[in-house]
């Protein structure tokens, strides 16, 4: 947990200060820290480089634990101090955003700039134009009430995403949207069980099981920092776009941030209440999210309402198992952090009273792909979605 073998994530001089009694010292440190998987709170740590006028107040002080705040030029956090290791360095430990960039993190990109934005991303002018395709699919009281001055279309009018589970509050963390594709999404595909796809074989195989080409409107819903949203706009041509749509405000900036393009765009709102009208998208997609959301039909009913007939739909959600003790113990385990295991048959079942055809599943460890067509036309008669 506290290793610092191998390059800190910051090294260098702070300000460490104390509120009782009142101290300062100035301090060479060496952090590091990691986005638990479970609550997504970021865990920081390091060490003080040895300080003498530090240690005699420890010493008064009573030798550890003393809580402060250490100060870089990058921010500040609150900190414990506790024991000294054997090099005679003071501990260091905190909780939340670190007093040092995270990820190269230097500040959301905002609309209006010029020429090329962060690397890998599009010139603003290009994704301004997928962006107003994006706007130009809503519904006409959507377009009448967007908000475009961020780079993205937003719908909630800057409100909040709720965050009632462990789940969601590591969704709308920004520091969990700046390390996701790094090591939160890595985490979660290792949590998904041997057998599991890896990420560059989930997006190809979404492309294929959207069957994506052209100038195609694709929806990518809990699209989070958009490297999925962009990995399925690289196969469109033409007046295409892939559209990621989120209600998680620090995962839609860093979207705008690193994954615009020609063909990518972005907008925040609630998926259980989609601002577009039946059959607006060739292809829908929901990867790693139906699992984490507390409505999750009510959000597969809108993908289902929002797809073309003759569209596809993909979903990526969790699984279950089918043997009773595992299942207990996942389902229990799962419900305390927010997170709900589907059976097998759930979205297939889902799938096939709406009509869909070319149904398709497979399972991968804890996970399961399940794609359908969009009938030509629609059922003559309806069931309500769930298990």
């Amino acid at each position: 947990m506290s290793d610092l073998s191998g390059k800190p994530d910051f090294r260098g001089a702070a300000t460490l200060t104390f509120a009782t009694p009142p101290a300062r010292f100035d301090v060479e440190v060496d952090l590091r820290g990691h986005s638990q998987p479970i609550d997504g709170r970021y865990r920081w740590y390091g060490r003080i480089r040895p300080h003498d006028e530090l240690d005699a107040f420890m010493a008064e002080c009573g030798g550890r634990n003393r809580s402060g705040t250490l100060r870089t030029e990058s921010g500040e956090g609150a900190v414990t101090v506790s024991e000294v290791d054997f090099w005679g360095r003071y501990r260091l430990q905190g909780a939340g955003m670190p007093p040092y960039p995270v990820d190269g993190d230097s500040g959301e990109t905002e609309s209006g700039d010029s020429g090329e934005t962060d690397a890998g991303t599009a010139p603003v002018s290009d994704a301004a134009d997928a962006l107003d395709r994006a706007v130009a699919l809503m519904e006409p009281d959507a377009r009448a009430s967007v908000e475009l001055s961020r780079g993205y279309a937003e719908l909630l009018g800057g409100t909040p995403a709720p965050s009632p589970t462990a789940a969601s509050r590591a969704m709308n963390n920004r520091v969990v949207a700046s390390i996701y594709e790094k090591l939160w999404r890595p985490a979660g595909v290792a949590m998904m069980g041997l057998g599991g796809l890896s990420m560059t074989a989930e997006r190809d195989k979404a492309v294929a099981d959207l069957r994506l080409s052209g100038d195609m409107t694709v929806l990518d819903v809990a699209s989070g920092p958009g490297n999925f949203t962009k990995h399925l706009s690289t196969h469109l041509s033409g007046d295409g776009v892939a559209l990621g749509f989120d209600i998680s405000e620090p995962m839609i900036l860093r979207a705008v941030r690193d994954n615009r393009g020609p063909h990518a765009a972005y907008a925040r709102g609630d998926a259980r209440a989609l601002p577009f009208a039946d059959g607006t998208f060739d292809a829908v997609c929901c990867y790693a999210a139906l699992y984490l959301v507390p409505e999750p039909f009510a959000v597969t009913q809108e993908l289902l309402r929002v797809l073309r007939p003759g569209g596809r739909i993909a979903i990526m959600t969790s699984y279950g198992r089918e043997a009773a003790p595992v299942r207990t113990l996942l389902r229990a385990g799962s419900r305390r952090i927010g997170v709900t295991m589907f059976d097998r048959d759930t979205f297939p079942s889902i799938f096939a009273s709406a009509g869909m055809t070319e149904i398709e599943q497979e399972i991968r460890g804890l996970a399961q792909f399940v794609s359908a067509t969009k009938p030509a036309t629609e059922p003559a008669t309806g069931q309500a979605f769930g298990p």
